[in-house]
Formats: C-alpha cells, structure tokens, sequence
C-alpha cells in the first residue's frame, strides 16, 4: 500500500526517481525498492518523503475504502516495524477529505532523529505528552516537555523530535494542513 502510494505521487508531481533522491538525499536505489514494494521504508525516510510531496505522513497508511468512524483502542491502524523507533497509531480510519490528521506516536529510549534531518510540511501541528519526555528541537532552539506537557507549532519551520531518557515516550499528535 505504502508503496503503491510514493508511487503515485512521484508520478502525479511529474518528478523522477532520480528528483526525489537529490531533494531527499536518499538513494535511487532505495527509492526504486519502495516503489516496487521490496522493502519498506523507515519512519524517518517516510517522513521526509511526506515533507517533500507536501502530505501529512498519515495518509501513506490509510484505505480510500475505510469509512467506519469509530476507532477501537484495541484495532488502530499501525504503523512502523515491531522494532522501529517509531511507532505510530491512527486515531482515524478515514482521512479522506479531512484536514484533520491524528495519532499516538510512540518513540523509543534514547532515539535521536539524525543530525541535520529536520522536517518541515504545510500544516499546523499540535503534540500533547502523554507519557515521558519528549525532546523538540524548533527555530534553533531546544525544548523538553514532560507527560501533560503540550506543544504547539507552526510545522512549516523545520523541527526534529527525540526522546532524552531511557523510557519509551508516548505522545498525541494532531496535524491540520494549511491550505
């Protein structure tokens, strides 16, 4: 599905495999291999390629066809590999249409996104702590907020997220794209 989806956004932007991997700095390779569903890309690379074709991450990992508006706690879509750094949940079935893009992210001990990778999309994005301790790092500057602690920004800036500690940090985040 997440292929199929990269897939047909290069195509709709009329960019090449070879204009992805020099806006993205990821490899053509690489790129190729997810587009053809041999490998599945990393939070962090599907965050970039979300950044780059102006979509919130979310709609990679939901079905046009789900309409049921109720999401059970125990049957949100996820997202990420059992041992990824990030793990998401959807607290939405269905996105079409919506501005409204809503998830429980989960981020590991001691992850760092790496130097130099900020990200950077056309929304308004809003983080609640639910659990832990959340490094953000936002216009130069470094901040930590603590379970009940929120966040509210302008995601157009370029930002990166982390997590200092030695325990999983949970968090809501909620994204509104700018029209």
């Amino acid at each position: 599905m997440i292929h199929d989806k990269l897939r047909k956004l290069r195509k709709q932007s009329g960019k090449r495999l070879q204009d992805v991997a020099k806006a993205t700095n990821l490899s053509i390779s690489y790129l190729s291999q997810i587009e053809t569903g041999k490998i599945e890309p990393s939070i962090a690379h599907l965050r970039q390629l979300a950044a780059y074709y102006n979509v919130g991450i979310v709609s990679f990992f939901t079905s046009e066809e789900e309409e049921n508006i109720i999401v059970k706690a125990d049957n949100r879509p996820r997202f990420g590999r059992p041992n990824s750094s990030m793990i998401y949940e959807l607290l939405r079935n269905d996105i079409r249409g919506m501005k409204l893009q809503v998830a429980i992210i989960k981020i590991s001990p001691h992850y760092e996104e790496p130097e130099g990778l900020f990200m950077s999309c056309p929304s308004e994005e809003f983080i609640y702590v639910l659990s832990g301790t959340l490094g953000f790092e936002y216009n130069g500057k470094m901040y930590y907020a603590e379970a009940g602690d929120a966040i509210c920004y302008d995601a157009q800036q370029p930002y990166r997220l982390f997590n200092p500690t030695s325990e999983v940090t949970e968090i809501l985040g909620v994204g509104a794209p700018i029209a």
